[in-house]
């Protein structure tokens, strides 16, 4: 497929990231970055100074219960393992980290404002909360504290408060959801364009849920496929959860479709519909949007899920040299592999605060902390963090930028034999698009 073709190979890629290290370049979670420092405050007897051995405590804000529990433990897991190994290495500046965890459950507003002000109250060095809510509400809280916050709530209206209100302590660690519908357009143009895939149609049926997130993929990828002559067969919002598809199957059925795009984000809705789809399954790519990532969704679709494409602007890498280890040691902490997202950004970030801290020389200075945080290009596990202007979140490579180095994979993953192949974009790629088991070729 097209995204093979870049002169780019992904040995010498990889290799050129793992030498990097000047120029604000930070690469993975080296030992050594947040231990062999020790915070000095002086004392109140006369300025003599002394080493502070208390815990400094961070704050994880995620959803422990409700719809939403699979990705949070997948966050929480993260968080804990970065945890771990930088106290393992001496902690923050010579002091261990503790992490705080309250359940945000499905983010409603009361409840996220109630997280953020205790977490305020406590002191804490650091949020990372995962999810927040669409409308901000819980911002003014930290943004007022000042207190470095990290999310990945993939909301382009969070992202524009924080640009309108000047906020400079609120990072959302991942590219907007907006990128989700136009990445997918530009991937089915190459499977088209390499004679890859040749669709039976070229019209689409769209399945979303009514949430503002899902609602905006949608219509972003609505709009980019109608630009290419595609048609729309059907435009179907539920509310979510969901799980008897009958009715939303009966008319993809009675017009197949080139292509079906869900968008929804939750695995139980996602796995229930693809197994019910591949009851009778029309002649269509199916596409559905990130809750393949979530371990559960394997969990309940199983075979079934065979052949379906999902995509993630934010996710673990596959075959690369800083995110084997920690899968590897994921695995091992928790006797089961990580899920693709949230496990690995949220194991991410606590790192990149740590090292920013370590960095300021006092995690509770928080304008030096946010300032190094704002000028760092870390390399994680999930490819590039980089916050480049005053939005405060990173850009997807290859969408926005063509430099992989300065931005965060888009990654699109295909369902093969019960695994998840990466299948775009290049040089992260682990293998190539195969027609789904029910098309024929």
């Amino acid at each position: 497929m097209a995204a093979n073709s870049t002169s780019v190979s992904r040995k010498n890629f990889l290799r050129g990231l793992g030498a990097a290290g000047a120029g604000g370049l930070v690469v993975g979670a080296g030992g050594g970055f947040a231990g062999g420092r020790a915070s000095a405050p002086s004392s109140a007897a006369g300025g003599n100074a002394t080493v502070s051995k208390q815990p400094i405590v961070i704050g994880s804000g995620s959803p422990v219960t409700g719809l939403y529990s699979g990705d949070g433990q997948m966050m929480i897991r993260g968080q804990q393992l970065a945890v771990a190994e930088i106290n393992a290495r001496g902690g923050v500046l010579g002091r261990p980290l503790k992490l705080a965890i309250l359940d945000t459950q499905a983010q409603q507003p009361d409840v996220m404002k109630t997280v953020f002000q205790k977490f305020v109250s406590e002191g804490v060095a650091a949020i990372f909360s995962g999810f927040c809510t669409y409308t901000s509400v819980e911002f003014p809280v930290v943004a007022q504290a000042g207190i470095p916050t990290f999310h990945v709530n993939t909301w382009h209206g969070n992202v524009d408060f924080v640009k309108q209100h000047g906020i400079k302590n609120i990072f959302q660690g991942d590219p907007s959801e907006t990128w989700y519908g136009p990445g997918m357009a530009v991937l089915i143009d190459d499977l088209i364009r390499t004679k890859t895939w040749t669709p039976s149609s070229k019209s689409m049926a769209i399945v979303t849920s009514n949430d503002p997130y899902s609602l905006n993929i949608a219509k972003t990828f609505q709009a980019q496929m109608t630009k290419s002559g595609w048609t729309t067969t059907m435009f179907q919002q539920f509310t979510a959860p969901q799980a008897d598809w009958s009715a939303v199957l009966v008319n993809i059925r009675n017009k197949p479709p080139g292509i079906v795009f869900f968008s929804d984000y939750a695995a139980g809705d996602e796995a229930a519909f693809i197994k019910q789809f591949r009851q009778s399954p029309t002649q269509s790519l199916v596409y559905q949007q990130y809750a393949p990532s979530i371990p559960q969704y394997l969990n309940l679709a199983g075979s079934a899920a065979d052949g379906v494409l999902w995509s993630t602007v934010v996710g673990i890498l596959q075959n690369d040299p800083v995110a084997d280890p920690f899968q590897a040691a994921f695995t091992k902490k928790f006797n089961a592999a990580p899920g693709f997202s949230n496990a690995g950004d949220q194991y991410d970030l606590v790192h990149l605060w740590a090292q920013s801290a370590a960095a300021a020389g006092d995690p509770h200075d928080f304008a030096a902390v946010n300032e190094i945080i704002k000028n760092t290009t870390y390399r994680g596990v999930c490819g590039s963090y980089r916050f480049p202007d005053d939005y405060l979140t990173c850009y997807p490579y290859p969408d926005e930028t063509k430099d992989p180095s300065l931005g965060m994979p888009h990654l699109t993953f295909q369902i093969q034999n019960g695994k998840q192949v990466l299948v775009s974009p290049a040089p992260y790629t682990t293998g190539s698009f195969q027609l789904p088991p029910w098309l024929k070729k």
